[in-house]
């Protein structure tokens, strides 16, 4: 049991470590692309308000939600498997 408990610990680790990163490349390129559109939009707003009013509006939006799916998906796979080898 110890055993499993230490690889969950491990597996979590990875997984914090890899949603770190996507959500962290992920908000860079948003930030990249909000820069780009700033420059192509002609409007009155400065680009400070202009990329805080974007990145406001990524926040809210799906894309960041579906991260949490790199901790779901794989911790379902492994309990489905703990659960297979345990009663089949």
């Amino acid at each position: 049991m110890i055993i499993w408990v230490r690889n969950i610990v491990l597996i979590l680790f990875v997984l914090t470590i890899i949603y770190l990163a996507m959500s962290t490349v992920s908000r860079l390129r948003k930030r990249q692309r909000l820069k780009l559109d700033y420059t192509t939009a002609k409007t009155e707003t400065p680009e400070d308000e202009f990329i805080a009013n974007g990145m406001q509006k990524y926040e809210r939006s799906l894309k960041p939600k579906l991260f949490i799916g790199v901790y779901l998906f794989p911790l379902a796979v492994i309990l489905l498997l703990g659960y297979l080898a345990q009663y089949s």
